[in-house]
């Protein structure tokens, strides 16, 4: 089952073979690599960038829908289950991706690769025909979000792939590429999600294979669609390249790690890992309540919010493209681990502007019909019925969360979670050293996991019991912790060869 890993041999290194654990060392400014061979690697990591792009897109583009959808299948008011909704996502993704990133450190990480774009073809199809069932309806879209976290568990497995296919002066720029691409995913897939508005939630029906395809449904399809194109590319395109990490033969260092002398730096890995948990707890935060947030806060429509929300976030996926962009950059003139401060210093700014101020007279909109719950037409949530506005009992007491306010906030946790995660990512990566680092991008992704599947049930819950106030200030005092860990542990975030 073990298929070729084409492995680049250093020009200065190839007569002695020096390696650890069969992995090749590469010389720091010459190895051997043809034209061709050279093209091929490149290309096999720009197919593993559109990997990530639809692995994103398959997230984006149903964020700001999910919550209206669960409702017009299930007439559900109650933004618990939606938080177990999204924790589904996180909890595939925590289980599964250590599996698949060790199980990618003893095969071709073609096949795990393969293995998870086949997944996600199908659990796409089911969340598109997740209201067809006749009953049970929450519980199918669960089990397709599920599906969806293991499907997107190749996230450790195409970074273990791109650390180990390029050099240490690569790897930024090529973390920061894949990176953007996940970035484009998130960007345009609420601009799709907007633009399948107008198909409103009836849409249209083709009862024989009880197919409906409305604003909901049609984005998964269409990810459906070009999960198959992607796959087709992949089985025709993908080969696997192996560089390790760049060392000079010639210093003590290369010898002690040679030897196996020189550890992984465990306090510096466990660092990154939390701090990359604690980014990605931030951004399930936001995307959790954004839509509940601003239909009680400016008193939207449901069709409203998935609008105007699709907007604000595809404006935010462009602010952490720039980001990405801007990294890449200034890694190349300052300190990476300023760079991942400052990122963190935004994204606490981000956080904090999402908490309403207590200083103004203005309050939250409240229901324009006073009626009970089981009076409400879930269905239709239009501003002629019951529920334009907040209906939380916090809602008496919390202050108004203003437009501006709003908008600054989704541009500064956009660009403080992309600076946080790619600087933290490339930390790490070369902490780990020469190692294959599957497994290790697989605990990576786990700790993201596990932010995206308990982020939603805490903030699900603290947002119906407490409002923002206290959602939001708790992620900001959070944030801040992290700041000072890392300026304790300041010295242990360097690459292995430095050490």
């Amino acid at each position: 089952m073990k298929s070729e890993v084409h492995r680049l041999i250093p020009v200065t290194k190839a007569k002695e073979n020096k390696s650890i654990n069969g992995d090749v060392f590469e010389d720091r400014d010459v190895f051997e690599e043809s034209v061709e061979d050279k093209k091929s690697r490149w290309r096999s990591i720009h197919l593993a960038c559109l990997i990530m792009f639809i692995g994103s897109l398959d997230y984006s583009i149903v964020i700001t829908s999910i919550w209206p959808y669960l409702q017009s299948i299930t007439y559900t008011k109650d933004t618990t289950f939606l938080g177990w909704l999204l924790c589904a996502f996180g909890l595939g993704q925590l289980v599964f991706a250590p599996i698949l990133g060790l199980w990618s450190n003893y095969v071709d990480v073609k096949w795990p690769i393969l293995t998870t774009l086949i997944l996600g073809v199908f659990a796409n199809t089911l969340y598109g025909y997740a209201g067809a069932f006749p009953s049970h309806n929450g519980i199918v879209m669960l089990v397709a979000r599920f599906c969806l976290g293991i499907r997107a568990g190749n996230v450790a497995v195409i970074k273990s792939y791109v650390s180990g296919a390029t050099t240490v002066k690569e790897r930024t720029s090529a973390v920061a590429n894949f990176s953007t691409a996940q970035t484009i995913g998130l960007m345009i897939g609420p601009v799709i999600q907007t633009a399948l508005t107008p198909l409103g939630e009836t849409g249209l029906r083709w009862d024989l294979i009880k197919l409906t395809l409305n604003m909901y449904t049609t984005a998964a399809f269409l990810v459906t669609l070009l999960g198959i194109v992607t796959l087709v590319l992949f089985l025709l395109m993908f080969k696997s390249y192996r560089i390790a990490d760049t060392l000079d033969e010639d210093t003590e260092d290369y010898q002690s790690i040679d030897d196996g002398k020189i550890e992984i730096d465990k306090v510096g890995a466990f660092v990154s890992v939390l701090t990359f948990l604690l980014a990605v707890l931030a951004i399930a935060y936001n995307e959790t309540i954004l839509v509940p947030l601003t239909m009680a806060m400016f008193a939207w429509s449901r069709n409203e919010a998935v609008l105007y929300n699709g907007i604000l976030l595809t404006g935010g996926a462009g602010v952490s493209g720039l980001s990405y962009l801007g990294v890449k950059y200034l890694s190349k003139r300052c300190d990476e681990r300023r760079i991942l401060l400052g990122g963190l210093t935004v994204l606490i700014t981000g956080c904090a502007l999402l908490i309403p101020m207590p200083w103004t007279s203005s309050y939250p909109p409240a229901l324009r019909v006073a009626v009970n719950f089981t009076d409400i037409d879930f269905n239709t949530m239009d501003c002629e019925g019951a529920r334009c506005g907040c209906y939380f009992d916090w809602c008496t007491h919390t202050h108004q969360l203003f437009l501006s306010q709003y908008i600054i906030a989704v541009a500064c946790v956009s660009c403080g979670y992309a600076s946080t995660t790619l600087t933290v990512t490339t930390i790490y990566s070369k902490i780990l050293g020469p190692k294959p680092q599957g497994l290790f991008m697989g605990l990576l992704t786990a700790g993201g996991s596990f932010s995206r599947m308990v982020g939603p049930v805490i903030v699900g819950f603290m947002f119906a019991e407490y409002g923002p106030v206290w959602s939001f200030l708790s992620i900001s005092i959070v944030l801040l912790l992290t700041i000072v860990m890392i300026i304790v542990t300041y010295r242990r975030l360097v690459p292995m060869c430095q050490r």
